[in-house]
């Protein structure tokens, strides 16, 4: 029998491991910093509950950085678009290639660039940890990823804002014609700008109408959210960032 495949969810609170096309329960942990994460017992927990497996990391949108870029007709080399985005990362986040795994949507000739870094704290720790136990780190993802893959169909095709609950906060996501122009993320009690209900409003006012807001029901929409609820697909999750597990599976 090969290797299970797992879904593996990491925000600031905890992880959620789920396994592609198995009847076993999820295995949910908690933990006070995700800095401080034992990803070895980790390991050790998933290899007994489900033998050794390939794994798939999905982070929490609030624990990357990333770059949306206009296009430049002088940046249209692979090299060249790897710095036009390194160069962006550092100047706007402080984020660099010694610290941060930085991967690029590769665009369309013209479309805007997308690009994500992930922090090289949790993906080595997490890849050495779960390799003492005999899995295999398969790739590395943030939850915009599935999310978009499973439900970006269902959005308004000129314009439109998909935001959902996770773990750790709320993710938001804008996209035109199709193509992600913005993502943002609040921590879910936050103040001033980081206020729910504030970005709430402020993105009502950005749309001409509350139908191209859509709100992912990985957790209960917030009242002050003008958006349309949009079901998931299976069962309820058992948290939030279960629903971002679904989605990949």
């Amino acid at each position: 029998m090969g290797k299970k495949t797992l879904a593996l969810y990491v925000s600031a609170t905890g992880t959620i491991t789920s396994a592609r096309a198995s009847v076993l329960a999820p295995v949910v942990t908690a933990h006070a910093d995700v800095s401080g994460a034992n990803w070895k017992a980790l390991g050790e927990t998933l290899r007994a509950h489900f033998g050794n497996a390939s794994v798939q990391l999905l982070l929490s949108a609030r624990q990357c950085r990333y770059q949306v870029l206009p296009w430049l007709s002088s940046c249209y080399t692979g090299a060249a678009i790897r710095r036009y985005v390194a160069e962006a990362f550092a100047a706007a986040a402080g984020v660099t290639a010694a610290s941060y795994r930085i991967e690029i949507d590769w665009p369309r000739y013209g479309e805007p660039v997308l690009a994500a870094a992930y922090p090289l704290s949790i993906v080595d720790g997490l890849r050495d940890g779960l390799a003492a136990s005999g899995h295999v780190l398969a790739g590395v993802d943030s939850s915009i990823g599935p999310i978009l893959r499973r439900y970006g169909r269902a959005l308004d095709a000129s314009q439109a804002l998909l935001a959902y609950a996770e773990d750790d906060g709320i993710t938001g996501i804008t996209l035109e014609g199709g193509g992600v122009v913005q993502i943002e993320t609040l921590s879910g009690g936050g103040a001033g700008l980081d206020d729910v209900e504030v970005w709430s409003s402020r993105k009502q006012f950005a749309f001409a109408d509350d139908s191209q807001l859509r709100w992912l029901a990985t957790a209960e929409k917030p009242e002050v959210y003008a958006g349309t609820l949009l079901p998931l697909v299976g069962p309820a999750p058992i948290r939030a960032g279960h629903g971002v597990v679904m989605a990949w599976l």
